[in-house]
This record gives C-alpha cells, structure tokens and sequence, in this order.
C-alpha cells in the first residue's frame, strides 16, 4: 500500500511538472523552430528617412534568430546600405549565416542610431524539452513521494 501511494505521487508530481514545462515550449515559440531563411526588406527611402532621424517603420531595431538561420538583407532603396560587414548595393541582397549562439550589436546604415542588435539562441528540440521534462520532474515527483509518505504516517 505504502508503494503504491509513493508511486502514485511520484508519477503525479513529475507530470505536473512535464506539463508546466511543455507549457513554457508553447509559449516560447518564436525561438522553438527549425533553422530558416529570413529576409529583412530596406524599402524605398530608407536612407532618406534615416537621414532626418525618422526610423524606418517596417524594419525593426532588433531581431531573434536561431542557430543556423540564415538573414538575408535585401536593398530596396536607391542607396547601399550596411548591416556589420555586408555591405548591400541597391537592388541587390546579401546574406550571412548565423553559426554561433551569441548576442550582437552590429553597425548598420538602415537605423537612425545606426546599431541593429541580433540574438542568435539554440533551437529548442525534443531532447532539450525531454531533459526539461526530467530536470523538473524527477525533483517534483520525489517530493511528493516523500510528502505521501509524512502524510501517510500522520495519519497512522
């Protein structure tokens, strides 16, 4: 009997806990996705707008990316721009690939306070939400087994 309330407790506390951390993946989907090609678009008149200070309104100050994204800039605007060391032409695009997990402040031509920051994070695979899973389960579930059996004794 005393087995059987430990088990119980212990497969209930870890999946409470499975569950609260599946819940934090569905949450957090941006960055939980496969590795992509992602296009950032310097419209018409960028330059123009930067110029006068005005930030451009379809181009964000910031972007999050995951490990091996690949970000190509392409130049819509009459003028070249820069992004860090790409240096793109009008009418043209350039890509870099992004290998390492790092946080970066790059040197761009296409904001008014010519920095564009870029955060490359680890994508989010099955083994890293099992590990998850096991991290908070297994403390969880061995908690409640101990509490099942201070309860089960009280009561005694």
């Amino acid at each position: 009997m005393l087995l059987r309330r430990v088990a119980i407790a212990f497969l209930i506390g870890f999946a409470m806990a499975a569950l609260t951390t599946e819940a934090a993946y569905l949450l957090q989907r941006r960055e939980n996705r496969e590795a992509q090609r992602i296009e950032l678009v310097i419209p018409a008149g960028t330059a123009e707008r930067v110029s006068r200070g005005e930030k451009p309104p379809q181009i964000p100050t910031e972007m999050n990316f995951v490990l091996g994204d690949i970000l190509v800039i392409v130049n819509r605007d009459s003028v070249p721009h820069q992004l860090g060391t790409l240096w793109v032409p009008p009418g043209n695009s350039a890509s870099m690939i992004l290998g390492n997990v790092e946080s970066l402040a790059l040197e761009c031509s296409f904001q008014p306070t010519r920095v564009f920051g870029i955060e490359v994070r680890e994508p989010v695979t099955w083994q890293t939400r099992l590990m998850g899973a096991l991290f908070a389960g297994i403390p969880l579930g061995a908690l409640f087994a101990v509490y099942s059996v201070v309860v089960g004794k009280s009561r005694s």
